[in-house]
Order: C-alpha cells, then structure tokens, then sequence
C-alpha cells in the first residue's frame, strides 16, 4: 500500500509575537490537501510541542493505539492509528467525528517533518531575536526525537 507524503508547513513570514508566537500552521498532504486550512492561524511553539510529546507517544505506542495532533483553536485535530511497526492512518477530525480520512503515512516521514518544521521555526524565531519560554522547552524537546534519527 503506497503511503502518503506529509509536510508540516509554518508561514515563517507570517509569526507575530506579543507574549505567544502565533502564525500560520498546517499539515500538508501530497502537497494539495492543507489542514485545518490555508490561513489557519494558531499559537505554533505550543502546537509543536504538543506533536511532538505526540511522535514520541507513537514511536513507543502498541499497534492499534491512537494519538492525536491537536491545534488550539476550535475543536480540530489529526488522529495517527498505529497500524504497523512503520505506518500510521491519519484522519482529519473535527468536532471529535472523523471529518477526512487521510490514509497511511510513514512514521518516520511525520517525524523527520516535524523535526524539519521545528528546526525551521526555531531558525526563524532566532532570526527575529524573539526570547520566549516555549520555544526554549522546543530546543529540548526536539533531542528527543533526534535520537531516533536513523
């Protein structure tokens, strides 16, 4: 079964900073299909954050089990069921009903697209010289995940 690619896109030109870091966010698959939306605008050190203690969670999860990649505003999320050893399903939710059923991507496709979206933002944020709590606890967060690099 051919997996589907995925990208984890951040508008770098589009970052504010007041005491959050807010602007634009999506998950991208087969470059066409965006989620929540193109101009989805929310707080992107917290999201990231948050999909990574997520990747983590799947990396070590049983097969079967379901993770989530929650956004902040409004009730949208993406569901990741653990379906091999190397592959999740993915399906857009909304309202907690399955709004779009994406099909399978690589787990080790979605992590290197995090790590890629983070390292980005992180080179961003340090760019524009902005100090902020959540973009620190970032730095760490991401060794994590690099661990598992192959």
């Amino acid at each position: 079964m051919m997996c589907h690619q995925i990208y984890i896109e951040i508008d770098l030109d589009s970052l504010t900073y007041s005491n959050q870091i807010i602007g634009e966010i999506n998950f991208v698959i087969d470059t066409y299909d965006y989620f929540p939306g193109v101009g989805w605008s929310d707080f992107v050190a917290v999201l990231l954050k948050w999909w990574i203690d997520s990747c983590r969670a799947i990396l070590h999860a049983p097969l079967k089990s379901v993770h989530t990649f929650p956004f902040m505003d409004g009730p949208l999320s993406i569901s990741a069921k653990k379906i091999s050893l190397s592959e999740l399903e993915l399906s857009f939710m909304k309202d907690g009903q399955m709004d779009t059923e994406i099909g399978i991507v690589s787990i080790e496709e979605l992590k290197v697209a995090l790590i890629k979206a983070i390292r980005q933002f992180i080179n961003a944020v340090d760019r524009l010289g902005w100090e902020n709590e959540e973009v620190d606890v970032l730095r760490h967060a991401i060794k994590s995940l690099e661990v598992y690099e192959r």
